[in-house]
């Protein structure tokens, strides 16, 4: 007879493409937990390549759909089908005697949702707050918005672990009443294997296929397109540079509900021939080599109050390429980058602020080198694998095992 604990891991995204999209720490997680645990995963298929060597160590129950992170309405339509099944996944999970869930995911609701058809033993990642990025321009749902997030501070203070990627998410935490010690801070992972600088030759034939001379500075950033990200603020400071820098030109890699938008000011501020737009690439290994064959890595948000919260997969990557870092100045990346030490940060309040820090890395070939270096140093400290895998499965143990 089985009587192993059970374990399940969650994600709308489905297995794959919860790993592409930041879980590079899922297949260290499942070592670490299946020598002692059974391991589930709960999520819909994935249209990313399989992993059936991770799919072999887990549990799978998938859901009657197919995520396409490349396919922007999915991001709504096949979201709202998960907030539908999830009373089915938590009554599903309390059938099958689960012992405890891990969702490295903060959708609105959604851990109230989980409490009340699962039960208490729920860990979740609290990173995006939704509501506030989708109405922070609509002044007329701030009185919902607030209800929330009220609501969602309410159900994390009954879970037993609740992790941030930084220290600033966890005083916000502590500040609305969820314990000190149930909130572990785990910087955003990274598989270093994945990402990671590129030769020479990669380098060469990376830039001529996406358009750029040697002669170019090229400014990178990768990620789904929605509004908080300040893609648009980043196409105006650029039109600003064009006589002071004819040769800077902005690789903007991902897709999302701003690209219409974005792709029709950069026509209106004529500067289209500075963009390159490439939607969503195919594989990782290309995202890397694009990234890894810019100049510089920018790492960008609006600047709202949740903004903070982030590390941010990009800010990760890039330093992974041995980029130097040109960053919005916030609490959370100020954590891991220290302005004119491996990297530059920026007000968007300050434009002035920007166009120098950009100047300086475009100009100065010996900065740009010396803060990639310490950014690479910076990614392996602060990013390894398995290290984080042991910060997010050790409090899972204890409450498991010991409790």
């Amino acid at each position: 007879m089985n009587n192993k604990k059970k374990i399940a891991f969650l994600h709308r995204y489905g297995l794959e493409g919860w790993i592409c999209c930041g879980g590079h720490a899922v297949p260290s997680m499942v070592d670490q937990l299946s020598a002692s645990a059974e391991v589930h995963f709960i999520g819909p298929e994935t249209t990313e390549q399989r992993n059936d060597i991770l799919r072999g160590k887990l549990t799978m129950h998938l859901l009657p759909w197919e995520f396409d992170r490349s396919n922007s309405g999915h991001k709504w339509s096949k979201t709202l089908r998960f907030y539908c099944a999830l009373p089915r996944i938590g009554r599903r999970c309390k059938k099958l005697g689960i012992d405890f869930i891990y969702w490295e995911e903060t959708l609105p609701l959604g851990t109230r949702i989980l409490q009340l058809f699962y039960g208490p033993n729920v860990g979740v990642m609290v990173m995006d707050f939704f509501a506030r990025i989708y109405t922070e321009k609509k002044p007329w749902l701030h009185g919902l918005r607030n209800l929330v997030e009220w609501l969602d501070c309410q159900s994390w203070k009954k879970l037993p672990a609740v992790y941030t990627h930084v220290r600033v998410a966890k005083d916000f935490l502590i500040e609305r009443g969820v314990p000190a010690d149930r909130i572990h801070v785990v910087p955003n992972p990274c598989d270093h294997t994945i990402f990671h600088p590129v030769d020479d030759a990669t380098r060469a034939a990376t830039r001529k296929k996406l358009g750029f001379t040697n002669a170019d500075i090229v400014l990178s950033h990768h990620g789904i397109l929605h509004p908080n990200k300040g893609n648009d603020w980043i196409l105006h400071r650029i039109a600003e540079l064009k006589e002071e820098l004819p040769n800077l030109k902005y690789l903007l890699i991902g897709n999302g509900s701003e690209m219409a938008p974005l792709q029709k000011l950069a026509s209106t501020l004529r500067i289209a021939d500075r963009i390159v737009f490439t939607g969503w690439l195919p594989s990782e290994k290309e995202m890397n080599e694009a990234l890894a064959s810019a100049d510089v890595g920018l790492v960008m948000r609006i600047g709202q109050e949740t903004d903070h919260f982030h590390m941010t997969d990009t800010l990760n990557h890039e330093m992974a390429c041995r980029k130097p870092i040109l960053a919005v100045r916030l609490k959370g990346i100020a954590e891991i980058i220290q302005d004119g030490e491996n990297g530059f940060l920026f007000s968007p309040a300050h434009p002035a602020e920007f166009r120098e820090a950009l100047l300086r890395l475009a100009t100065q070939p010996d900065t740009r080198e010396k803060f990639g270096e310490k950014a690479l140093r910076c990614s392996h400290e602060v990013s390894d694998l398995k290290v984080f895998a042991r910060h997010v499965v050790d409090p899972i143990k204890t409450i498991v095992f010991e409790t």
